[in-house]
């Protein structure tokens, strides 16, 4: 039998605009939080950090 994970990854956004860290945007891959964190950089003066978070995923009951 195959191996089948039970979690998935979520990359979330970041940022601190000097009152402690806010979660902003959650992605599903790191190259699509990266372009979140590029357009943030361009548009704002807040610090921004990227973590992974594992999360279940859910089953489907048909």
């Amino acid at each position: 039998m195959k191996y089948q994970r039970k979690t998935q990854d979520e990359y979330i956004l970041l940022t601190d605009y000097g009152y402690g860290w806010e979660e902003e945007v959650t992605e599903d891959t790191f190259r699509e939080i990266r372009q979140r964190a590029r357009e943030y950089l361009l548009n704002s003066t807040a610090q921004i950090r990227i973590i992974k978070r594992r999360t279940p995923i859910k089953e489907k009951n048909l």
